[in-house]
């Protein structure tokens, strides 16, 4: 009989820790965008949707400034001493959201939201280098690293709805709570890890972070299947700004659902994308298949395709949740859009494990840290260039453009790993 990982001491306190930190992280966020679009908190004389970009910004901004310190800082000392520094630094942040959220400052909701993102751009490199010296054996690595991904989804959806739910319905008593219980909890988890060896990598720190970052990058993707899959990590987030942002609006324009039937569609989508990881997890067995990236793009493509063709029309009406799940067309609609996140769960979970085995030990967090960096920036030019063609385009096309871009990468991919030689 399998144990389950999670009776394992050294991974159920990392697995808790990373699944508290993701849920903080998202309820703090949607918490203050919620203050900021629905109860008028307002930031000096920006509008509403201003601030509330500027509010993301903050957010993703860390990554691309601090993410190869943190990489280099994980591989030079030890991780687990490095996890209980970032767990003690959190009670601190904690407690300015919580001033913040109480008095209703803005200023001091942006400081703590920056310092959030700071604190997980610093501890996100090593949840998943620390693995491998948790695990040796390979078809134990690949499962916790399906568990990590399956328990982050799970974590981003669970800190949305409560900072938006609680909020919404001026409650924030309640959010103040639970960050405050899951940051003690974090941090009282972080001193009951099983102690890992040093690897004690020889790094070097340059004080341009912009200088870091490019030679973090241009050292660890001189690997070009390290590079390739890095790549291919950071579309699957690109994808992920179109199918959790763009996918409002076509709920409303396309599809006839109102706001509480995009909510719906997006816990489907991120649990079906959860469900997907763990099914290709047990179905590789202990193995990579890298065929499932490109099979899994041209999968998206078609089945996002279908979705388009049943909605080619705008619509003006809005359906309730139960209208819209009482319709043949809204039932239709629910299977697509979780056959595209259970597909996704299989390209998203195959390009980490494959990360993972493929990548030296001793500069694993540095890789993080760059697959961070690309993720950011891929999902950041992604909102650029969506904002831009919807300007010359209805979001329809958009998708079109989209399904196209798939397939291109996906015959990239394709061609790349599985090129013709004679045998």
């Amino acid at each position: 009989m399998n144990e389950s990982l999670l009776n394992y001491r050294k991974f159920s306190g990392l697995f808790s820790i990373q699944f508290l930190n993701v849920m903080n992280d998202n309820l703090l966020k949607n918490a203050i965008l919620v203050m900021i679009a629905f109860n008028g908190i307002t930031l000096g004389s920006f509008s509403s949707s201003v601030a509330v970009n500027i509010s993301t910004l903050l957010f993703i901004l860390p990554f691309f400034l601090f993410a190869s310190y943190a990489g280099k800082l994980a591989d030079k000392v030890n991780k687990v001493q490095l996890i209980r520094i970032i767990k003690f630094c959190e009670v601190f942040i904690t407690l300015v959201a919580c001033g913040g959220i109480l008095s209703k400052n803005v200023w001091l909701m942006l400081i703590a939201i920056l310092a959030m993102s700071t604190h997980s751009t610093f501890f996100s490199p090593i949840k998943y280098s620390i693995l491998p010296q948790y695990f040796s054996q390979r078809k134990k690595l690949l499962l916790a690293n399906s568990y990590v991904e399956v328990g982050s989804f799970i974590a981003v959806l669970v800190g949305q709805v409560i900072g938006s739910w609680f909020i919404g319905n001026s409650q924030p008593q309640i959010v103040i709570w639970i960050l405050a219980s899951a940051t003690l909890a974090g941090l009282i988890f972080s001193w009951n890890l099983e102690k890992t060896p040093t690897v004690g990598t020889q790094v070097t720190f340059h004080w341009n972070l912009f200088k870091d970052n490019w030679s973090l990058y241009r050292q660890i993707t001189t690997d070009a299947k390290i590079k390739n899959t890095l790549h291919a990590i950071a579309w699957f987030w690109a994808l992920g700004v179109i199918y959790t942002i763009q996918m409002a609006l076509l709920t409303k324009h396309y599809l006839g659902g109102s706001a509480q039937v995009f909510s719906i569609l997006l816990v489907e989508f991120s649990i079906a994308i959860g469900l997907g990881s763990l099914v290709c997890t047990y179905l590789s067995n202990g193995q990579i298949h890298k065929k499932f990236i490109p099979a899994a793009l041209v999968g998206i493509s078609i089945l996002t395709l279908l979705m388009l063709l049943l909605n080619r029309v705008p619509t003006a009406h809005t359906l309730s949740v139960t209208e819209f799940s009482h319709s043949l067309h809204g039932i239709i609609n629910y299977g697509l859009i979780f056959g595209i996140g259970f597909i996704a769960g299989f390209y998203s979970i195959t390009g980490y494990n494959e990360l993972q085995l493929i990548s030296p030990l001793k500069t694993f967090s540095q890789i993080i840290a760059v697959s961070n960096v690309l993720n950011a920036a891929y999902m950041l030019m992604m909102t650029i260039s969506c904002t831009l063609l919807l300007i010359l385009i209805n979001l329809w096309w958009l998708f079109i453009i989209v399904i196209v871009a798939n397939l291109i990468i996906a015959y990239n991919y394709w061609r790349y790993n599985f090129p013709r030689h004679s045998t």
